[in-house]
């Protein structure tokens, strides 16, 4: 398996100089117990962008949100014309983050699968995943990007985590075009073109979200996502390896709040 190269974070922030017009980004997620994954979430895509942000989540996560990411537009998840419209204006949307898997979290996830494009990016995570699975809905036409732990996948896939091998993997990748990454220590990726790749800088378990918002702001920088999911991970796991050197445990929220920091490192 080849590993993530650094030198890949100069690619994508020299293409940074390219990008002319803004790319909106739309996070769904956050029920009412679920509020600080998708804060985590959106301001992770907000830091590794700079692009417009819309956080739709549960009307009770409003003060929270703001005064977590006072830099979003925010519409309550409910509203399905407002949704509707979100998803449709949106370049990259993130459905999942602290959704729930209840029937009103399933009809959310409607909205955003009925409205999303094929000339969209989308990123699946967390209870997303749970919801097309329970459900049976099929996975989206449009530029898929799947965000999962083990063990995560292992429900997803019906492929037990002592059974997910590089193979099966690569299989269910090249069988429903997905991009997938597995996180985890060493964080996997199943590209299109059948490469997979790793981080070989580790990160920890409990990071998925800044990990999932990383890479949807990244994707707004480029038109090549195979690069930018790849420059995401490999920036997520040179962040929390940097602060490492000086904190113990990671939280992820300190990895958000040092994106700014350290994407200023590869844009000199």
């Amino acid at each position: 398996m080849e590993k993530i190269a650094k030198s890949i974070l100069t690619t994508i922030f020299n293409e940074e100089e390219k990008q002319v017009a803004q790319q909106r980004i739309v996070v769904v997620g956050g029920n009412e117990n679920g509020g600080s994954s998708v804060f985590i979430t959106a301001k992770s895509a907000f830091y590794s962008s700079g692009n417009p942000i819309t956080t739709a989540t549960d009307k009770l996560n409003l003060g929270a949100l703001y005064a977590n990411l006072p830099e979003t537009n925010y519409i309550n998840y409910f509203d399905k014309v407002l949704l509707a419209d979100a998803i449709s204006n949106a370049s990259v949307i993130v459905a999942g983050p602290g959704l729930g898997s209840d029937l009103r979290s399933s009809d959310i996830l409607d909205v955003v699968l009925a409205n999303a494009s094929l000339n969209q990016t989308l990123i699946l995570s967390d209870a997303a995943l749970k919801i097309i699975k329970e459900s049976g809905h099929a996975l989206p036409k449009t530029n898929l990007i799947l965000v999962a732990d083990e063990t995560e996948w292992a429900s997803f896939s019906n492929t037990p985590t002592e059974q997910q091998t590089t193979d099966t993997l690569a299989n269910f990748q090249q069988k429903n075009n997905a991009i997938i990454i597995i996180k985890k220590a060493h964080t996997e990726l199943f590209l299109k073109d059948g490469s997979v790749l790793a981080n070989p800088l580790k990160t920890s378990q409990t990071s998925t979200n800044s990990l999932t918002g990383m890479i949807a702001g990244l994707t707004t920088l480029s038109s090549n996502t195979s690069e930018t999911v790849a420059a995401a991970i490999y920036l997520h796991g040179y962040i929390e390896d940097q602060i490492s050197r000086s904190q113990f445990p990671v939280l992820p929220s300190r990895i958000v709040d040092n994106i700014p920091l350290f994407l200023k490192e590869f844009t000199i």
